[in-house]
């Protein structure tokens, strides 16, 4: 019987020590499983921080949300002095053109924004004064011809003493007189624009040329084919745009501050986005009482792509030369203090991955703001320079949609 007793004891014992190494297990089981489930989530959390500043779009989204694409530019944002004015042109660079002789317009060879060089023609006009025109001229010019031959003539007659003073004279007259008239007549013609040769072969035309006094750029064209033009009237006007300058105001607390040969950074007051360059090379003599100002003159240095004259400008004169990496304002975005840019990572046919990275924002001027990075990144480095805030807009669309998720 105590052998019984005994026997039940170790069973008792044995199974009350096997149950409690089953429980110690499955804690140790549920310890590893809570210490997974947490690296999982710090991995998952790491993962979502790292793609929460990259974004995807599609290539044609570029387009539709105005995004452009560039790198970062060097700007002058040392000391400067602010000025304004307009794109200007020399008189002798500008022409109205108009007819001596009116009449119908017969047909016209170009349409605003045509270059045409200097002595082409751009229409011609219909008259039925200019036929006769060159009718009187060939009738003068065919008694100048009789009336040279007789003034020989009585030239000789003269001196061989057969004719008299006074009939010499009397032809002599003549002679001249016809000659005025023929030079009267054929600068006329001339300055119509016909042909005298063509003329004297007894060729009579209809028309006359309307010719383009300098080469340049047709604009404001004011006629149309049929309608009566006057002499008085403006047919069209062209511009040589290769002598654009700029014409600034520079107010007279600050004439001593410009100077000829300085730097001028300009943009257009409509497109503040894109800088461009000029050089002093004229200071005006004369001092405007209404303004207070004196008028300044820069000749504009590099391209004149998308200038035009009449155009207002923001300028910079200056004073200070200091040059700083620099991206207009459209590049950045401000989130909780801080700024950031995209970059560019990947790009193919259809889409482009841009990453969203901290900068720190320094001076601005012009719509460009200078640019520090704050990790380096590679020369050249394709950035977005406009339409930063619909990007970030997208990212954050992304971001919302993950943790939705």
């Amino acid at each position: 019987m105590k052998n019984i007793l005994k026997i039940s004891i170790f069973f008792l014992l044995l199974i009350a020590l096997i149950s409690c190494e089953e429980n110690k297990q499955q804690r140790n089981n549920h310890k590893n499983s809570i210490r997974k489930s947490e690296e999982l989530h710090t991995k998952d959390n790491n993962n979502e921080e790292e793609s929460s500043t990259m974004v995807t779009l599609k290539l044609n989204q570029l387009n539709v949300m105005n995004i452009e694409l560039g790198i970062v530019s060097q700007v002058n944002l040392g000391s400067t002095l602010k000025v304004n004015g307009q794109l200007e042109l020399p008189p002798q660079k500008k022409a109205s053109v108009s007819t001596i002789l009116g009449g119908r317009l017969q047909s016209i060879s170009v349409i605003e924004g045509d270059y045409v060089k200097k002595g082409q023609v751009v229409a011609y006009l219909n008259n039925p004064e200019i036929i006769k025109m060159q009718r009187d001229y060939l009738s003068v010019k065919s008694s100048f011809t009789f009336l040279e031959n007789e003034y020989q003539r009585k030239k000789i007659l003269l001196n061989d003493g057969i004719t008299s003073v006074k009939s010499f004279q009397q032809t002599e007259a003549d002679y001249y007189e016809s000659k005025s008239s023929l030079s009267a007549s054929k600068s006329t013609l001339q300055l119509m624009g016909l042909n005298i040769a063509t003329i004297e072969k007894g060729i009579i035309v209809s028309s006359i040329p309307i010719i383009a006094p300098i080469k340049g750029y047709v604009q404001n064209i004011e006629i149309n084919i049929g309608k009566y033009v006057s002499p008085a009237k403006e047919m069209f006007e062209i511009v040589d745009n290769e002598f654009l300058h700029l014409g600034l105001k520079v107010f007279e607390k600050d004439i001593d501050k410009a100077k000829v040969g300085q730097i001028i950074t300009f943009s257009l007051t409509t497109r503040s986005d894109k800088i461009y360059e000029a050089e002093i090379f004229a200071l005006g003599k004369a001092f405007d009482m209404d303004t207070r100002a004196v008028k300044v003159h820069a000749k504009i240095v590099g391209t004149h792509e998308g200038l035009l004259t009449g155009m207002f400008v923001d300028a910079r004169i200056i004073i200070t030369n200091t040059k700083v990496n620099a991206l207009p304002d459209a590049a950045f975005v401000n989130e909780d203090g801080l700024d950031y840019i995209f970059i560019q990572i990947e790009k193919n046919k259809e889409e482009i991955v841009l990453e969203k990275i901290q900068v720190n924002r320094g001076v601005s001027d012009l719509g460009f703001s200078e640019v520090v990075f704050v990790n380096d990144i590679q020369n050249n480095m394709i950035v977005v320079t406009k339409g930063a805030y619909y990007v970030n807009a997208e990212l954050n669309k992304g971001e919302f949609g993950e943790h939705n998720h």
